[in-house]
C-alpha cells in the first residue's frame, strides 16, 4: 500500500490588531494568530512556517488560553535563525487541535505563510480574536 503525503498552504499576516499575549514567563507582546485544526483522518502532519520575520509554531491540544499558554502543548517547534519554523506530531482524527503562530521576539509583525504535509488533507478555521493583554512594567 502506498500512501501518498497530501500538502496544504495557509496564509495570513499578523497586524496591529492581531491578538498578542506574554509568550515568555508572562512578559512581553508576542503576536500570534490561532488555527483550529480539523483532521479528517489520523497520522503525522507536519506544519511548515516561511516568512520575513521570526516565527515560532506550537500545537496544543483542545483550545488555547493566553493566559495559560503552559497548558496543553503538545509539540512546539525549535529555535532556528532563519524566519521559518517546522514543528509536528502525530494526531488522531475527530480531536480538536490548535496551532498557534506566532513571533519570535515581541512586538513585531508581517506575514507567513504554512505548508502542510500529511496524509489527508485538514480543515482551518482561524480563531484568534482580537484581545489585548498589556505587558505594563
Amino acid at each position: 500500500m502506498l500512501l501518498l503525503a497530501l500538502q496544504a498552504t495557509y496564509q495570513s499576516e499578523l497586524i496591529k490588531e492581531t491578538s498578542v499575549y506574554p509568550r515568555v514567563c508572562g512578559k512581553g507582546n508576542y503576536h500570534y494568530e490561532a488555527i483550529q485544526i480539523e483532521i479528517q483522518h489520523s497520522g503525522s502532519y507536519t506544519f511548515n512556517a516561511n516568512s520575513t520575520i521570526k516565527l515560532y509554531g506550537y500545537i496544543y491540544r483542545g483550545d488555547f488560553d493566553p493566559s495559560y499558554p503552559n497548558t496543553d502543548i503538545i509539540t512546539q517547534s525549535n529555535f532556528s535563525c532563519g524566519s521559518s519554523f517546522k514543528v509536528g506530531n502525530y494526531l488522531e482524527a475527530n480531536k480538536v487541535y490548535t496551532l498557534i503562530v506566532t513571533t519570535f521576539d515581541p512586538n513585531v509583525r508581517g506575514p507567513f505563510t504554512l505548508f502542510i504535509i500529511g496524509p489527508t488533507n485538514i480543515t482551518f478555521n482561524r480563531i484568534s480574536k482580537w484581545v489585548f493583554f498589556l505587558d505594563i512594567k
